[in-house]
C-alpha cells in the first residue's frame, strides 16, 4: 500500500525511480498521477457520503465554475462507462444510500473518468462480500481486455491465482519475486510471503469436548433506543470447543 501511495503521489520516495511506459516521470502529488493516466481505489473509499454519485465523479474535475455543463458532461460519460465496463450505479443516488460493493463501482468510475489507464486497487474484496467480489473480478477483466492495466494490492492467494496474470510479492517491504501467475503454485506464494515452507493443511486429531462452561437461554438485547438487536439467542459452549460469532456491524455484532 505503501509503494502504491508512492506511485499515486501521496509520498515522495527516498530513492529510485518511478517509469510510465519506459518513461521515467516525476509524480509530486495526486494530481500528476491522474495526468500520467494513473488512477487509485483505496482500501477505505475517499467518497464524500452525502453527495450524489455524479457529484463525487465530477468532483475536482469540473469543468466551469456553475457546473452546468459538468454536470451534463459527466452524465453522459458515466452512462458510456458504465455500459462499456458493466459498471451500472444510479448516478443520481446519495453514496451513503449505497452498499460498499456500488460505493467501490463509483470509485473505478471516479478513476475512469479522469482518464486512467493503469488503475491500482487496494485490499478491493476486503469490505465485499464473495458475489460482490465475483462481481468485481468481472469488471477488472473487462478493463483488462479493454487495454487498461490494474494492479491489485491482496494478501488473498485464491483470488491471486484466479484473475492475475502476474504475481510479485513482496516480504518486509521488498521485493523478493516476480513470477507468472499460471507457473506458479498457492505453496510457493505462501513460502514467498513468509520466508519459509508454509503448512497449507494441518492433520489434527478428533478433539473431545468436555463439560458445558456457559449456558445462554433466551437472551434478548435491546440498544439505547429499544431497538432489538439480539432478539432470543439460545447457545452452550463446552469446555475444549472454540466458539465464533459473527455479524455485519449495525446489526447486533457488539451486541
Amino acid at each position: 500500500s505503501t509503494l502504491m501511495s508512492i506511485l499515486y503521489g501521496f509520498y515522495q520516495a527516498d530513492s529510485g525511480e518511478i517509469r510510465v511506459a519506459g518513461k521515467a516521470v516525476s509524480i509530486n502529488t495526486p494530481n500528476d498521477a491522474i495526468a500520467l493516466g494513473i488512477g487509485m481505489v483505496h482500501q477505505h473509499f475517499m467518497l464524500v457520503d452525502n453527495f450524489t454519485v455524479l457529484e463525487n465523479v465530477i468532483l475536482g474535475a469540473e469543468t466551469d465554475a456553475l457546473l452546468k455543463s459538468s454536470i451534463a458532461k459527466a452524465r453522459s460519460e458515466l452512462e458510456r462507462l458504465e455500459r462499456e465496463y458493466g459498471l451500472e450505479v444510479d448516478p443520481d443516488a446519495i453514496i451513503e444510500e449505497l452498499p460498499v460493493g456500488l460505493q467501490q463501482r463509483v470509485e473505478i468510475l471516479k478513476a475512469l473518468y479522469r482518464g486512467a489507464e493503469i488503475l491500482i486497487l487496494d485490499e478491493p474484496t476486503g469490505v465485499l462480500t464473495p458475489a460482490e467480489a465475483d462481481h468485481l473480478f468481472r469488471i477488472l477483466k473487462q478493463l483488462k481486455e479493454q487495454g487498461k492495466t490494474v494492479v491489485l494490492i491482496t494478501h488473498k492467494l485464491r483470488e491471486i491465482m484466479a484473475v492475475t496474470d502476474t504475481v510479485s510479492v513482496m516480504r518486509q517491504g521488498t521485493m523478493v519475486a516476480t513470477r507468472v501467475t499460471r507457473e506458479t503454485t498457492v505453496g510457493e506464494l505462501a513460502e514467498l510471503m513468509v520466508g519459509r515452507r508454509v503448512l497449507l493443511r494441518v492433520e489434527k486429531g478428533q478433539s473431545e469436548a468436555g463439560a458445558t462452561k456457559l449456558s445462554v437461554k433466551n437472551l434478548t438485547v435491546k440498544d439505547s433506543r429499544g431497538v432489538t438487536m439480539v432478539d432470543d439467542v439460545s447457545f452452550d459452549v463446552r469446555g475444549g470447543e472454540i466458539v465464533g460469532i459473527a455479524g455485519v456491524a449495525g446489526n447486533g455484532q457488539s451486541e
